[in-house]
Formats: C-alpha cells, sequence, structure tokens
C-alpha cells in the first residue's frame, strides 16, 4: 500500500481506532509514514491505538495498566476524572454510565482487556463506521473503525460503490428509516447512533470465533427517556442542559462566531454564548425574499447583545442557491444536500474568520429537538379523542390538511405495514410517485414519516433498485420508538443531525469548526422527556424553547411566531446558475451508472411553481452528482471492473485515496 500525501493546513478532522494485530501494526506505519503530523496516542506496548487529527482541546485521553480510554470532541471532563472510571471498569461494557453521563458532544473509544469499545453520539452528530482489515493489503486481520465512512473505506481498500446506498441518496427528503443509514461502499458498515461498536482483539483475553475471526457486535447505549415532564418541570430541564452545552464550548475563553438569523434558535444560542468568558461575534446573512422579517429580529437580538464587534452580509451579497455546485472540493464521506448552499455557508464563514474565532455556534437541531412533529395524535386520538380533536382542527387549518388525508394518516398501522406499502406506492415506470398531494392539497404530517418524493428523472432501474430496498427493510424492520411520534421524534433528529455533520464537514477546511449544541445528547434527552403535546401545540412556536429561555433571552426576542422560507432563495438560485446544473449533468455520472435519464433530468433543471415541485428533489440529485464528480470522490472507486465506479474523470489527478479524504 504505496501513500504520497501533502496535507495543506489547516487540516480536515478525522481518526481511525487500529486492531492490535499484525494488519494494524503495518497500517499503522504506512500512515505515519505518509502523513509526518498525523497524530497517534499508543498502547503500553507502543503500537498504534489511535490514529487522525484533531485539535489541541478535542481529545482527553487516560490509562490505567493497560487499558485505554479516550473522548474526543467537545469534553468538558478532566483526564483525572476519566483515570478514575477507568480504573474501575472491568469491561468496556461498564463505561455505558460514563457516555449517560457527561456533557457535551464526543467520541468515546476505549480498550480493555483486548476488547475495544468505540462510540458515537446519540443523537447521530457524531458516527462510528466500520470494515474488516483483511486480503493482500492488510495480512493479519482485525477491524478498523473510524468517524468518517470515506477514510475508513479507503485505509480499509473498500473501493466498491453500492448502488442501492446511492440511490437512496436520491430520494427526496430522505429515505426512510432504517434505509437512510446505509453506507455508500460494500464491506463497510454504519454503527447506529444508539449503539456502540465492540471488537474482540486478539490475545489472551481476545474473543473470537471458531474460524479464529475477531466477533464484532453493535450493543445498545442509549434509550430515549419517557416523556413524561410537563411544561415547566420540561423547560427547566431544557434550559439546564442548553446552559451547560454552550458553556462547554465557551469555558476556554478566547472568540467564538456564532450565527444570528433573529430566529430562536440562534438567538438563544448567542444569548446565552454572551454570558460566557468568550467573547463572542454574532454573524447575519440577509435573506433575499421580501417577506423574511429575519432582519429584524436578528437587528433587535443585536440592539439587546450590544456586541463590540458582528458582521452582515446583506442580501446582495449573499450567495444564492447552486452556486458554485459544480466546484465542490471538500471532503464529504457521503453525498449532503447542503452543497446547494455551500457557497452561502463559506461567504458566513469567511467573514467569521476574519476574527479568528476558536469555533462557530450554530442554531442547526432547535427544529427537530425543540419543536416535535403532531403526529403524537394519532396515539391520542385513541386514549383521548376529544383532546386530539380539539389540536386536530387548528392544525388541519394551519396545514391545510384535506379531511380524508388527515384520517388516514391517523389510522391505526404498524411501522412495518406502513413501509411495506411504501414499497408498493415507491412509482411508476417513470419515477413518479403515488403517494403524494394532488394540486393544491397538502400531506398531514402525521403518519410515521413523510413518504420520499422520487425524481421523474431517476430511470425504472433506479426506482426498482429503491422498491426492492425499502420491500426488504419492511420485513423485519423496528421503529426507533415504541409510538410514531417518538420513531418521528428520533428520526428527525438523526436526519438533523446528519444535516449538522454535513455542514461541519463542509466548512472543516476553513479551519473555523461549527459547533451545534442542540444536538448534544444532554439536550436531546431534556427535549424528549417533555410530553409531546407540550412541545408541539398549534397555539404558540416553539412553546418549550421560549420557556427555557425566559430570563435569559430578552421577552421581545422571544415573542417571535415566524419563521423564514427558502424558496425565494430557491427560485434565484435555479434561475441563475441554469448553465452551472446543465454542465454538472453533462455526461452525468448517476447517468452512466443507469440510475437517471439524463435527458430528462437536463429538460427539468428549472425552478416550477407547480403542486408537485420537482425542482425539491432536484436538491438530493445535485449533491448525488457532485459527490461523485469531486476529485475526493473519484479515485475512491478506481474500475473498471463489475460493480465498481467507471473510470475516474480526465483531469481528476493522480492522488492516492487517502490523500483526497483525509
Amino acid at each position: 500500500m504505496s501513500l504520497s500525501l501533502t496535507m495543506p493546513p489547516p487540516v480536515v478532522p478525522w481518526f481511525v481506532v487500529l486492531p492490535d494485530t499484525p494488519a494494524g501494526a503495518a497500517l499503522a506505519a504506512t500512515v505515519e509514514a505518509a502523513v509526518p503530523d498525523v497524530q497517534a496516542v499508543r498502547r503500553r506496548s507502543g503500537s498504534a491505538w489511535l490514529l487522525g487529527r484533531w485539535a489541541p482541546d478535542e481529545l482527553v485521553q487516560a490509562a490505567a495498566g493497560p487499558a485505554r480510554l479516550a473522548l474526543i470532541g467537545c469534553v468538558p471532563a478532566s483526564r483525572g476524572r476519566l483515570t478514575g472510571r477507568l480504573a474501575q471498569a472491568g469491561d468496556v461494557a461498564d463505561l455505558d454510565s460514563l457516555a449517560r453521563q457527561l456533557p457535551g458532544s464526543f467520541h468515546l473509544v476505549a480498550e480493555i482487556d483486548g476488547c475495544q469499545r468505540v462510540q458515537g453520539s446519540a443523537s447521530g452528530l457524531r458516527r462510528v463506521f466500520h470494515a474488516p482489515l483483511n486480503g493482500e493489503r492488510a495480512p493479519g486481520g482485525g477491524v478498523l473503525a473510524g468517524d468518517r465512512a470515506d477514510v475508513v473505506a479507503a485505509l480499509a481498500g473498500l473501493d466498491q460503490l453500492d448502488l442501492t446506498a446511492l440511490v437512496l441518496c436520491l430520494v427526496d427528503p430522505v429515505a426512510p428509516h432504517p434505509l437512510d443509514d446505509r453506507p455508500l461502499w460494500r464491506g463497510l458498515t454504519a454503527v447506529p447512533p444508539d449503539h456502540w461498536l465492540r471488537v474482540g482483539q486478539q490475545g489472551p483475553a481476545g474473543q473470537h470465533d471458531a474460524a479464529g475471526r475477531c466477533l464484532v457486535e453493535h450493543r445498545r447505549w442509549w434509550r430515549a427517556p419517557e416523556p413524561t415532564l410537563g411544561a415547566a418541570e420540561g423547560a427547566a430541564a431544557l434550559r439546564h442542559a442548553l446552559v451547560t452545552a454552550v458553556a462547554a464550548r465557551t469555558a476556554a475563553g478566547g472568540t467564538i462566531t456564532a450565527d444570528l438569523s433573529g430566529g430562536l434558535d440562534s438567538t438563544a444560542l448567542c444569548f446565552l454564548a454572551a454570558a460566557g468568558p468568550a467573547t463572542l461575534i454574532p454573524y447575519t446573512g440577509l435573506g433575499r425574499d421580501p417577506a423574511d422579517d429575519d432582519a429584524r429580529w436578528a437587528g433587535l437580538a443585536r440592539a439587546h447583545l450590544a456586541p463590540e464587534n458582528f458582521e452582515v452580509l446583506p442580501r446582495e451579497r449573499l450567495p444564492l442557491v447552486y452556486q458554485g455546485i459544480s466546484q465542490v472540493s471538500e471532503p464529504l464521506d457521503r453525498p449532503f444536500i447542503g452543497v446547494i448552499d455551500r457557497a452561502k455557508l463559506l461567504a458566513g464563514l469567511r467573514l467569521a474568520a476574519r476574527h479568528g474565532p476558536r469555533l462557530h455556534l450554530c442554531g442547526l437541531g432547535g427544529d427537530e429537538v425543540a419543536q416535535g412533529a403532531p403526529n403524537f395524535l394519532a396515539d391520542l386520538a385513541r386514549g383521548h379523542p376529544l383532546a386530539a380533536c380539539a389540536l386536530l382542527r387548528p392544525l388541519r387549518a394551519q396545514g391545510r390538511w384535506p379531511l380524508g388525508a388527515t384520517l388516514r394518516a391517523l389510522r391505526p398501522l404498524s411501522y412495518r405495514d406502513w413501509l411495506g406499502a411504501l414499497a408498493q406506492t415507491s412509482g411508476d415506470q417513470g419515477g413518479r410517485p403515488t403517494r403524494r398531494p394532488s394540486a393544491g392539497q397538502r400531506l398531514p404530517d402525521l403518519d410515521w414519516s413523510m413518504p420520499p418524493r422520487i425524481g421523474a428523472w431517476l430511470t425504472p432501474r433506479a426506482v426498482e433498485l429503491l422498491r426492492a430496498a425499502i420491500e426488504t427493510a419492511a420485513v423485519d424492520v423496528e421503529p426507533l420508538g415504541p409510538t410514531r411520534d417518538r420513531h418521528g421524534d428520533l428520526f428527525a433528529a438523526r436526519v438533523g443531525a446528519a444535516v449538522a455533520r454535513g455542514f461541519a464537514q463542509l466548512a472543516a477546511p476553513t479551519g473555523v469548526p461549527l459547533a451545534a449544541p442542540f444536538y448534544d445528547d444532554r439536550v436531546l434527552e431534556a427535549a424528549l422527556a417533555v410530553r409531546p403535546e407540550e412541545r408541539s401545540t398549534p397555539w404558540e412556536y416553539k412553546p418549550l424553547l421560549k420557556a427555557a429561555m425566559r430570563g435569559l433571552v430578552p421577552a421581545g426576542c422571544l415573542r417571535r411566531e415566524t419563521k423564514a422560507e427558502g424558496s425565494a432563495e430557491e427560485e434565484a438560485g435555479l434561475r441563475a446558475h441554469q448553465a452551472a446544473l446543465h454542465a454538472l449533468f453533462d455526461r452525468s455520472r448517476l447517468a452512466e451508472l443507469g440510475l437517471v435519464d439524463a435527458e430528462r433530468l437536463q429538460a427539468l433543471c428549472r425552478y416550477s411553481a407547480a403542486p408537485d415541485r420537482h425542482y425539491l428533489a432536484l436538491q438530493q440529485t445535485a449533491a448525488a452528482e457532485s459527490w461523485l464528480r469531486s476529485d475526493a470522490r473519484g479515485r475512491l472507486f478506481p474500475g473498471p471492473r463489475q460493480g465498481a465506479w467507471p473510470q475516474a474523470a480526465p483531469g481528476a489527478g493522480s492522488l492516492t485515496p487517502l490523500e483526497r479524504t483525509c
């Protein structure tokens, strides 16, 4: 395995956990020789245990004899505390309580008596992927785990693209559970966010099967709390969790920047951050929609904050949707819809970077965490029909839900049956969905999930792959929670955390790390412990968050009842960047793989005011095409052999996979 790496600063953070095997030692030697500034945490024997890149304040490690423990990320814990907990643990499973107690957002990695534990966060913001190390490239075996799918795939020698996983990336807004989490590489496995990876390693205390292979399993460590808290108790719990989460980011002082859109989520974080020892510099980007009142609310918040410095990007300078869509160079470990807003994100971060911040706070997650969906009415209607009816009537009026569709959405139906029905209605030969609203109608948000929108440009082959995947999953799938509202809450949090994770990967090369405190596990738990009717009500916007922030955020800033939406930017971006989209889909790699009809796709690269709003699904397709075309992806699928990615495009360069993914 030959690597020739040049890593320009600032670096993209990543880490891998190496097996204590000949394969692990060989891989460590290769990476350390190729990347001179790669960081390592070693076992007592001297062999590399962790390799990667992280900021100095992003890793806390402890040792007790041969046992090792490391927390990577936002970790408000001392080495002494971790050492004490590690010394008391007889097995890696004994660290569950530590993972459930600590605030912040982090990966937990441990090794005790030859067994490894690798764990991300329950929200899904921090992920774990693993693959076997075997074959000619890594004799000696073992399991490689890490936080980025592309890095693990590259180092494990995986170069086979999973076409079904790619098709699942093309639906809008996201494939249903569990298909939203399927890795793009064959041989790569994703650990569910509420589970941790246990690997039995070689050695006297190691665990192996009869064939001598390492035992690999996913063990559950986290369950959502029961929603038993009322409004007052829930607000107090969320208040404590958010104050603690933001304090963990500001405790080190220095300068931090933060989004200040004027929305309740970003406004709350700014006021909490301003109360800490760090210097806060708010950033506001003004949208192009004349009805967008973000500027007014952001201005009100700034007046109360009275920061010494702040940044405002006027609407005439705010990049449009799809700007630079064919120039994405940041390494992403899966197609990410956020690339359509990449230029807008980077414009804001460039302004922030002028102040040399340690990190950038963003309000992502507030919608998913602080505000639940109304699908709790399906269960409420069975036990308390009058209470459900009293809430349903105003919700129907606000959402303009048709009566028939509303009643159908409230019918008792298991998740398996819902997913099975979805498989049967996933699309006709033209790729058009059959479970979408007719002209002028809207679907009520009362079912297990919104049925995915399928682009009219998907080929029959792609639609069949999608249908087969849903049908197979429906056989034995379990929902994320026992009720549809609890499943919906957890699914929304995972999907939203995946978006925040994608934005963090886009932002990483700028050197300004993104922080999303709403996706801290303790914040998520606090919100989920509140009864659903207290989190979601037709009478008030985000009542739980408003109650939690009273006294910390000025009352005037908590009166907002509106939320900006991006259709104006979407329309303007599609009109302004027609040529860029056509260039992106020219000689489409998705078309080469037989997944899209290139001619039909080109014809539909436009904004439409029609009720089917096909341009929404276009976002996912553009993200997938961009991902496949970027240099970082093209070198991972060298081809030309069956199942692999076709030959890389001319001009992709001669860099190796690790050069493009680390």
